[in-house]
């Protein structure tokens, strides 16, 4: 019986350890939309840019992608990739436009794949 238990708890160890690790690779993997957020919060943290509100995105009709957050000091941030060309997009600060650029360069950069 006891032999019972322990394989049960193996069991249930070894299943929780691989929920976690599947949980921490899924950013990894993603759609336009998950890319656009992760390339939009790499690029803030570049910038040193501190957030109250952590950028959230929407997909349009058309496929385009809007996100929107808010800093620390309550200036809105505001990040868009157009369906046409998933690769880039434009995040701003305020109205201050702080990158324009390629959401995969953005992603391999902070993920430290060399260019």
């Amino acid at each position: 019986m006891r032999r019972f238990f322990g394989v049960c708890a193996l069991a249930a160890t070894l299943a929780l350890a691989g929920c976690s690790q599947v949980a921490a690779i899924a950013p990894v993997g993603g759609n336009h939309l998950t890319e656009v957020r992760f390339a939009t919060i790499d690029v803030l943290q570049q910038k040193g840019v501190a957030l109250e509100e952590v950028p959230t995105c929407t997909r349009a009709s058309d496929g385009a992608i809007s996100c929107t957050g808010t800093t620390a000091d309550g200036a809105a941030v505001t990040a868009a990739s157009p369906a046409d060309d998933p690769d880039s997009f434009t995040v701003m600060v305020g109205s201050d436009t702080v990158f324009t650029g390629s959401v995969s360069a953005v992603i391999d950069q902070a993920a430290g794949v060399a260019p």
